[in-house]
């Protein structure tokens, strides 16, 4: 299998000098994914994390770092930007991918900032026939949500095999779940639309040209009241999201030993979200009508007034029109442009190019004028080159650099790597690499909802003195290719140790309490982790994928984090993580797949309501029976029913408290059991 991602030229996997880990979109399907969230679940120390019970925020970790520190490219190119990455990995599918690529370590050289982690590559190729697939699915969450998914993806190739045209589409529909008994979601309510075209045009064989375009309209609310507009819930938290995405490339073979590509991407996203809670609503109209001598200071009567305020019903109108001056209306664009030349040289190939990403961002409160708006841009010009050298046969090294400037940088940002590998025989590889990265303030929404409460909304924005993180990563690893077992198993072993410097940590002191937390640049940090696993194809038909990793992530200095914890460990990061799965397919079409997905103890926080705890162990165990039926010669129908989390092993104190709960208190696996079916046609 060939993979591009690791150096930006297309080797084989079991030969890149940078070790890329790949699914093919079978794979992915095999275990019920259509989005980039149900991909991660099969990647060796990723995991997908949820970050508040109202409105799902979530986050992807790799390497034991946050979203913040991992690329996800489309074909290379950083399209998703940071806003969109919010709840990016809920929004985006993969139905139109051929296979996902992933890459951990810092790979800032090829990549820029972001990829300080690593970078998921979401790949597409020129179908080779045509096609049609569509897909539905139902679900059944605890007895008590449905979840419907329909996907379609239709590919038709021209007789002269030069043009090809690609047609998809996903559509999902979630209710909301509440897991306690007090009337708040800890699932928000779902929908997600997407339409997307893929054109590949290539004259002959030496010259390619790939247009895309994608078009997501998703939205999501959280809390109470479902059934009643935001402003009337006690707490609400409502996002819709409207993207565009538009990628163009060109290829061109010049001669066997040269070649270039040129890329443009565009990507333009419109949110319009509500953060709200109705006691901060009421507080705002009792203030309106004199109510409060001093808000900030009310007294013991004017508190008791404030109660008979809200409960006449003469003043809900009030109350209403208080709330809905929450609404915001963010825009986001980014404009992604990248040209690479590759040549071969003798033993040396030599990879060279520029990039330049513009990104902005503005947030409007169109009820509430007195709010001025929030805007940001930054603009990013970056220099990169590479020589993958071969030594001799089984003995490559790989020396890069990159050079970026930055709006919200002073002077160059220098970012080498260094990557050996070394066969000694064919049936072991060992590699090893050094890279620095950095990860830099930027239009990531700088008021940036963190959690509502009965207390009212919490904002995040950068401070004035942000600085950007750097990194310094070592990477070392063996593959083995076991010959007893005619290198039908292989195992592996990879080490990572990730130094950040300057982190960005959250200064949630809010002294003057106006409900504005500021990101700060926090203590160093260092990250290590250690990955082991094994692909084994027993027989055919027959295959058995397994890993397990270790991740110590600590800072150098202690943060308070709550009353009582003052520490130096990483929040809802598990030292212990761990996959397995079984593919097997049975014969006469029938195939079973399961995944048991671990996580171990991790230091959960809940900030709002000062509370922490050693979180137990959980054990998610999936399982899938399919039976394909062939209808004709060209044509297949499959049928299939499964469980997720089959134990519905998921967090234990989920507190029945209403309005006043801390939503940001919320670990461990999202989803409680869930029943689901599939019917499926390809032709």
């Amino acid at each position: 299998m060939s993979v591009t991602t690791g150096t930006r030229t297309e080797r084989l996997a079991s030969d890149a000098p940078v070790k890329t880990e790949f699914f093919l979109a079978s794979e992915i399907k095999a275990h019920g994914g259509v989005t980039l969230a149900d991909s991660l679940r099969l990647i060796p120390s990723a995991r997908f994390e949820s970050n508040c019970s109202n409105c799902g925020l979530n986050e992807i970790q790799l390497l034991g770092l946050s979203t913040d520190y991992t690329a996800i490219l489309f074909d290379g190119a950083p399209l998703y930007s940071g806003l969109a990455k919010v709840y990016g990995a809920d929004l985006f599918p993969t139905i139109f991918i051929d296979r996902i690529e992933i890459v951990k370590g810092s790979s800032s050289v090829l990549y820029g900032p972001e990829a300080v982690a690593g970078v998921v590559n979401l790949i597409t190729t020129m179908p080779t026939h045509n096609h049609t697939s569509a897909l539905l699915s139902y679900s059944n969450l605890k007895n008590d949500a449905d979840e419907w998914k329909f996907t379609f993806k239709s590919s038709w190739l021209d007789r002269s095999e030069k043009l090809a045209l690609t047609v998809y589409g996903l559509w999902e529909n979630r209710d909301g779940l509440d897991l306690t008994t007090d009337g708040f979601t800890e699932l928000p309510e779902f929908e997600n639309k997407v339409v997307g075209l893929q054109f590949h045009y290539r004259p002959d064989e030496d010259k390619l040209l790939k247009a895309s375009y994608q078009y997501i309209d998703q939205s999501h609310r959280g809390g109470d009241r479902l059934d009643l507009p935001e402003e009337q819930a006690r707490v609400a938290e409502s996002l819709a999201h409207k993207i565009h995405m538009i990628n163009l490339q060109w290829e061109q073979q010049l001669t066997p030993a040269l070649s270039y590509s040129l890329r443009g991407s565009y990507l333009r996203l419109q949110r319009d979200a509500f953060y709200g809670a109705r006691a901060d609503a009421e507080f705002g109209a009792f203030d309106e009508a004199g109510g409060f001598a001093d808000p900030d200071n009310p007294t013991p009567a004017e508190e008791a007034a404030l109660d008979v305020f809200a409960a006449d019903p003469a003043n809900q109108s009030a109350i209403d029109a208080v709330a809905h001056r929450i609404w915001s209306d963010t825009r986001n664009q980014v404009v992604f442009l990248d040209a690479q030349v590759t040549q071969k040289l003798g033993a040396h190939e030599l990879v060279y190019g520029a990039q330049y990403r513009y990104e902005k961002l503005k947030e409007h409160r169109p009820n509430d004028p007195a709010i001025a708006d929030t805007t940001d841009d930054f603009a990013t010009y970056g220099f990169f080159a590479q020589d993958i050298w071969t030594i001799r046969p089984g003995l490559e090294l790989v020396p890069g650099v990159r050079v970026d400037r930055h709006d919200n940088v002073g002077g160059a940002i220098f970012s080498p790597r260094v990557a050996l590998r070394y066969q000694p025989r064919n049936a072991l590889t060992l590699r090893a690499s050094y890279s620095a990265g950095f990860n830099a303030p930027g239009a990531y929404n700088e008021d940036l909802h963190i959690g509502v409460s009965s207390g009212g909304a919490i904002f995040l924005r950068n401070s004035p003195d942000l600085e950007e993180e750097r990194s310094d990563s070592f990477t070392l690893g063996a593959d083995w290719l076991v010959p007893s077992l005619g290198k039908r198993l292989m195992l592996s072993s990879t080490v990572h140790y990730t130094f950040l410097h300057d982190t960005f940590d959250i200064d949630d002191s809010d002294v003057n309490g106006t409900g504005i937390w500021e990101r700060v640049n926090g203590p160093d940090a260092r990250v290590f982790v250690w990955e082991n696993g094994f692909q084994w194809m027993v027989v055919p038909g027959l295959r058995l994928e397994g890993s397990i990793s270790y991740i110590r992530a600590r800072f150098d200095d202690p943060i308070f984090r709550v009353t009582g914890l003052t520490t130096r460990e990483f929040v809802k990061r598990p030292e212990w993580t761990g996959k397995f799965s079984v593919t097997y397919d049975c014969g006469a079409g029938w195939q079973f797949v399961s995944l048991l997905n671990y996580t171990g103890s991790m230091l959960a926080v809940g900030e709002e309501a000062d509370i922490h705890r050693r979180t137990p162990k959980f054990w998610e165990f999936d399982l899938n029976l399919s039976k394909t039926f062939r209808l004709s010669t060209h044509m297949d129908l499959k049928i299939g029913v499964g469980v997720r989390n089959l134990f519905d092993d998921r967090q234990d104190d989920l507190f029945d408290n209403g309005e006043d709960r801390d939503p940001t208190y919320f670990y461990g696996p999202v989803r409680p059991r869930t029943l689901f079916a599939t019917a499926g046609i390809e032709f």
